[in-house]
């Protein structure tokens, strides 16, 4: 590409003229400069003549004011008396001409003054409170400082400035009296004219002397020239005692115009044309002498450009051509030929050559094509060539005849084309099309989202057929349910994603509305516009299904129906801010069966689960349409009752009533397997709505009314009283004791074995027991909970996962253990700590143990919220060969989605399932439910619990991996006879 330089000599006009705008520029340049350093020359100049008059002027005020100073030596002198002023002041004045008069002003009041002609109008005056006056003569008085005033008008005509100096006589025992002012009256003119400033109007300059008022801010000028006016001038400041003046000095010509700078412009644009000029004549010249030399170069490269036109058509397309006489069996080949062919170019090609280059399948239909050639007719074909390494490529090969006038073939003319690329895009779009036609459902769109395709699976989930759905939009399967404000959310995240996926609800051809798990691509061009999306179905029924069916586990109660207890807190959680909001009061009625564990013991479990079912019923019928009717366990059950009366006297009255006749239904007879049988119940009440209760104090508060009325004979029921919080109290002291155990190490660790199903020991779970001095072994059910609550699982659960490291390290060095893995049960406030994944390896990393043997054992409320968090932090861990089993599971609710994403080993029955797991058809059903999900996700499963050999072989039957339970052992401090536990080093107590 020709540089700006070269082209610009093409046209000498346009060189000429940039070469004139360029020498005017710097001409234009330089007289500037020039011009410039001139006008600081004259600001220098005027800056040196206002730096001389105002120092002068300064030092003239200054002399002045010096009278001031011998006066006020003379006064000190005599004690504040002065015998001769009149004397001293007119000699004084005859020294200074510059002072206009003196006075003396005992204690601010002017008595005398020189001349004598200014003792009309000047004595008399209070200095001290005169308002013209007081504000500078106070301000000396204040600092003992000589101050300034003015300049102001002179009774005496003119202007003048005043100076005052304030007197001290020193008395006896260093003290200072202030006897009075002493005041210099200095004419303005006469020190302007001594400071000679009406010679720089003769020198050329105009000034301006003036000073900003101090009450008002505002410019006061105190002398002028008669031309001055505001512009570029030179400002000096003098420094007067309390005040500060400004000269400023401007030359006469700083304003005017310059004649001599328009003689140089002129001059330069002068020589910028005759430069101009001249550069043109010379390029014209120029350009003569190339115009013949170019001709013959555009006719050369005209011919050469169209040769490589050829060869760069040839190369974008891939096509090679040859051409060869009837008479001569050698090819003339093009470059392309030569590359496709992967030979030197002006290699001999020929019939022999290309057929050895040919693919063995496909050398019979060459010879083929090549033999309807030598007949007469023109051929194409597509083949495969081998490469010189042996690689495999696809040409497309056509020979066409060239025919002169009189009939005859004068040659032949072939080009082969590499379809190698094609061919592979034809493969994959093959397997891409078996992929299409998989088991979910696809469907391409384009950026209206209109149905461009569909696959089978598509019409498989739908119901629509191809015909039916190609040319519609996606909104055909819109069920209804999602409003608009979901659709937004999705095409919003399309936009700025580029990708979504969800679960969403379609509708069917059928009219069927059905869960589907839905994923959607953008599709865009390498600009980035969008031109297709592409959707990928799945349905989900079964999967949702099976998610309701382990959610309604999940809270509800297996044997009633009723919502568990779980349920129950959400429940009453919502009554609580619903009758806060409305201002009612509602009531939490706590029922238990009076002797119930004497009837279940006597008629046995299942008669006693039949009962509850029937109690269960009774209940029913007696709550009220958007009240909660629950069981929490055994024979405990809770209703809620909400919006009963904004009056806390009606609402006792309303909620005794209906605990009333609950007592009275639940005492008529029970018909089970034809045998009659007697209950009674009795009911603890709370009432809320006023206050902010939590959902657990209330039931806790109801539990405690319930017991009242149980410790009452039973059969009735009970409000609650504050009086019962006594076993609050108890708490509070187990709280105590818990934490005077934790620093006194009151606390054991028991292991209960883990057994596979042939029998063999794989491990323990570690199982913390409290050994109380005064009250014995106290189990983990009464004081977990408590240590949950009150933020001691954390210092204990530490104390727990160093010892199991520990006893792992002692199992380590023993053959007969050293396999044994241990689990430790984490709750879900310790696994949220911050830095529970640093605590866990830096206690692994000091004790010196296998990763991979340690398993900790979380629950199900780890899923609730945090998940994502949770995931990362089992991730970490995870990495390092730490294990980890689901506890209690099937209790809770786990969504399947985030439960295939846990980096779990091992999901582990509860054994609330494994007790009756052989009369309990949901208990049978929900173990097996577990096992199969386990599998599916390739997982262990384990059953805790375990406490006869018939529940062993039927989890075993099932497909169970491992158990653990009273079957194989009861928790001790040694796993195995002949193994100790791990001693606890000082290191590792915990601190007092």
């Amino acid at each position: 590409m020709p540089s700006l330089l070269a082209r610009l000599s093409t046209k000498p006009l346009l060189y000429a003229i940039l070469i004139f705008w360029g020498s005017i520029v710097a001409s234009t340049a330089l007289i500037v400069e020039l011009e410039q350093n001139l006008i600081q020359e004259q600001r220098a100049r005027a800056s040196d003549l206002a730096s001389m008059h105002a120092h002068t002027l300064r030092r003239n005020i200054e002399q002045a004011l010096s009278a001031s100073y011998a006066l006020a030596a003379l006064v000190q002198d005599g004690k504040g008396d002065i015998k001769n002023f009149n004397s001293f002041a007119t000699q004084m004045l005859n020294y200074h001409p510059g002072i206009a008069a003196l006075y003396l002003a005992p204690d601010g009041v002017t008595k005398e003054v020189v001349p004598v002609e200014w003792r009309q109008k000047g004595l008399g005056i209070d200095l001290l409170s005169d308002p013209t006056k007081k504000a500078e003569a106070i301000l000396a008085r204040d600092t003992g400082r000589l101050t300034l005033a003015g300049p102001h008008e002179l009774t005496g005509g003119g202007q003048g400035i005043i100076g005052w100096l304030p007197v001290f006589i020193n008395e006896k025992k260093g003290a200072r009296r202030f006897w009075g002012l002493i005041s210099v009256v200095i004419t303005v003119t006469k020190v302007l004219s001594d400071a000679a400033l009406p010679q720089l109007v003769q020198r050329g300059y105009e000034y301006e002397l003036w000073r900003s008022e101090p009450g008002s801010g505002r410019k006061q000028t105190i002398a002028r020239s008669a031309a001055y006016r505001p512009g570029d001038t030179v400002r000096q400041t003098l420094a007067l005692p309390n005040t500060l003046w400004t000269l400023d000095v401007m030359s006469h010509y700083s304003d005017q115009p310059s004649y001599g700078l328009y003689f140089k412009l002129l001059l330069g644009l002068a020589f910028s044309f005759m430069l101009a000029y001249l550069v043109k004549l010379l390029q014209e010249s120029r350009e003569q002498k190339h115009l013949l030399k170019k001709t013959v170069d555009f006719r050369t490269a005209e011919l050469a450009a169209r040769e490589a036109d050829l060869r760069r058509a040839q190369a974008v397309s891939k096509t090679g051509s040859w051409i060869t006489d009837l008479d001569s069996k050698q090819m003339r080949c093009s470059d392309e030929a030569y590359r496709i062919l992967q030979v030197a170019p002006d290699s001999i090609v020929n019939y022999d050559y290309i057929m050895s280059r040919v693919h063995p399948d496909d050398r019979a239909a060459v010879a083929g094509a090549w033999q309807a050639v030598l007949d007469g007719r023109g051929c194409k074909l597509e083949h495969r060539i081998l490469s010189g390494n042996g690689e495999t490529r696809w040409v497309h090969t056509q020979i066409e005849l060239e025919i002169a006038a009189d009939g005859k073939i004068k040659r032949r003319i072939g080009t082969i084309q590499d379809i190698t690329e094609r061919k592979r895009v034809e493969d994959d779009l093959r397997i891409a099309a078996i992929a299409f036609e998989g088991q979910e459902g696809m469907v391409i769109t384009d950026d209206q989202r209109k149905i461009l395709r569909i696959n089978h699976a598509f019409t498989r989930i739908t119901g629509y057929s191809r015909e039916e759905a190609v040319g519609k939009t996606t909104s055909l399967l819109k069920s209804g349910l999602h409003g608009s404000s979901y659709y937004s959310e999705m095409a919003v995240n399309l936009e700025k994603c580029g990708f979504w996926q969800g679960e969403i609800w379609n509708r069917r051809k059928n009219g069927e509305v059905y869960p589907e798990w839905l994923t959607i691509t953008a599709v865009k061009t390498p600009e980035g516009k969008l031109v297709n999306y592409v959707g990928t179905l799945l349905d989900i029924t079964q999967r949702k299904a099976t998610e309701a069916k382990l959610e309604h586990l999940a809270y509800h109660d297996p044997l009633t129906g009723l919502p568990n207890r779980r349920l129950l807190l959400d429940r009453l959680q919502h009554a609580l801010v619903a009758n806060l909001r409305s201002n009612r009061l509602g009531a939490i009625l706590f029922l238990d069966l009076d002797n119930f564990k004497t009837i279940n013991d006597t008629i046995g479990h299942g008669k006693g689960d039949l009962l509850l079912q029937h109690v269960a019923k009774r209940l029913a019928y007696d709550v009220r349409k958007g009240d909660t009717l629950a069981r929490l366990g055994g024979d405990e059950f809770v209703l809620i009752l909400e919006d009963l009366s904004d009056n806390i006297r009606e609402t006792a009255i309303e909620a005794k009533i209906i605990a009333a006749k609950i007592i009275a239904d639940l005492k008529h007879p029970y018909r089970l397997d034809d045998q009659e049988y007697h209950s009674s119940a009795s009911i603890g009440i709370v009432l809320f709505g006023k206050h902010n209760e939590s959902a657990e104090e209330l039931l806790k508060q109801v539990e405690v009314a319930m017991y009242e009325a149980k410790s009452a004979g039973g059969n009735t029921l009970c409000f609650f009283d504050q009086d019962m919080l006594t076993m609050v109290t108890a708490r509070a002291a187990m709280e105590a004791d818990l934490r005077l155990g934790l620093t006194q190490q009151q606390f054991i660790l028991h292991y209960q074995a883990q057994v596979k199903n042939n029998g063999m020991l794989i491990g323990a779970e570690a199982l913390v027991r409290w050994k109380h001095p005064g009250k014995g072994m106290i189990s983990p059910a009464d004081f977990i909970p408590l240590a949950e609550e009150s933020g001691l699982i954390l210092p204990l659960g530490k104390w727990v996962l160093e010892t199991a490291c520990l006893q792992l390290l002692q199992w380590s060095k023993h053959q007969e253990s050293r396999h044994l893995t241990l689990a430790v049960n984490v709750s879900a406030r310790q696994f949220r700590q911050a830095d529970f994944v640093m605590q866990v390896l830096r206690t692994i990393r000091d004790v010196g143990i296998d990763a991979s043997k340690l398993k900790l054992e979380l629950t199900e409320s780890l899923l609730v919220e945090n998940i994502e968090e949770t995931i990362e932090k089992m991730n970490l861990l995870k990495s390092h060969g730490v294990g980890f089993s689901l506890d209690d599971f099937g209790t809770g609710y786990s969504s399947l989605y985030y439960l295939k994403r846990l980096p779990l080993d091992q999901l582990k029955i509860d054994q609330s399932f494994v007790r009756d797991i052989l009369n309990d058809t949901n208990d049978a059903v929900i173990a097996r439910t577990i096992i199969g999900l386990g599998q599916s996700l390739g997982l262990t499963v384990i059953a805790e619990g375990v406490e006869t050999e018939a529940q062993r072989a039927f989890l075993a039957q099932q497909g169970c991996d491992a158990f653990q339970g009273y079957l194989f052992g009861k928790p001790s401090p040694r796993i195995m006879p002949d193994l100790q536990s791990a001693p606890l080093p000082e290191r590792q107590r915990l601190p007092a």
